[in-house]
């Protein structure tokens, strides 16, 4: 797919926008006025399911299992975290139940 940026545009250093999951967090506000925690991330960051399955690599029926809070693989912790250009750690705080990381 080629770029969307123009002719000599640079593209955007995101991580200067990278804010530390905490009770502030527009995640966390999401979250607790009744978002899933799946969607809450998705909708902050603007992503389609589309989106998610392409660049994650995941089927779109574990992507809605995810959004049903099934359990979670430490390794889709670290793909969704790279896809959103957060830490894992922010990942895992947003997670309702602690017990949902699964160990591989």
């Amino acid at each position: 797919m080629p770029s969307r940026r123009r002719k000599g545009e640079r593209p955007i250093d995101k991580s200067q926008f990278y804010r530390p999951y905490d009770s502030t967090h527009p995640v966390a506000h999401a979250i607790s006025t009744g978002s899933r925690w799946f969607l809450a991330w998705q909708f902050q960051y603007g992503f389609s399911d589309a989106r998610l399955v392409k660049q994650l690599g995941m089927s779109p029926g574990r992507l809605r299992q995810l959004d049903q809070d099934a359990p979670i693989l430490p390794a889709e912790v670290d793909a969704l975290a790279a896809a959103y250009g957060v830490q894992p750690s922010d990942i895992i705080a947003s997670l309702p139940d602690p017990e949902m990381l699964l160990k591989e």
